[in-house]
């Protein structure tokens, strides 16, 4: 379990600073070339990867469980259907498939209810 702990912090760090890299480009690069709907889905894209990121980080804190990992896959699995699925959609990136934004943050959904399932069935709260 301790490789998946270690390859899911490893991606949030990277979707943390993707989202940092990103909104600099909509600022400095793309404020003028994007349409209203183009800049709300990347606003949108990183709002969701930007949370995203920061709950995989606090799942680090809690004594790691199968449903904690069930929680993370959610997540993941939400950043990459949802947020990939809107931004190329907007750049016009490869594997675009826009029917795969709606699982995506169904997967986002599901990772949440089952932290909340996970809140009451967690023992230990912290890493010892």
């Amino acid at each position: 379990m301790q490789f998946w702990l270690k390859l899911s912090t490893s991606l949030a760090a990277l979707y943390g600073g993707a989202v940092v890299a990103l909104a600099a480009a909509l600022m400095h690069l793309w404020h003028s070339s994007l349409t209203e709907l183009a800049t709300w889905r990347v606003l949108a894209a990183l709002a969701m990867l930007a949370l995203h990121a920061l709950g995989l980080l606090l799942l680090n804190i809690w004594q790691p469980t199968k449903l904690l990992l069930a929680v993370r896959l959610c997540w993941h699995l939400g950043v990459w259907l949802f947020c990939w699925t809107l931004l190329s959609g907007v750049f016009a990136l490869p594997l675009h498939i826009s029917a795969l934004a709606p699982l995506g943050g169904q997967s986002f959904i599901l990772g949440w209810l089952l932290l909340a399932i996970a809140s009451w069935r967690q023992t230990t709260w912290h890493r010892e």
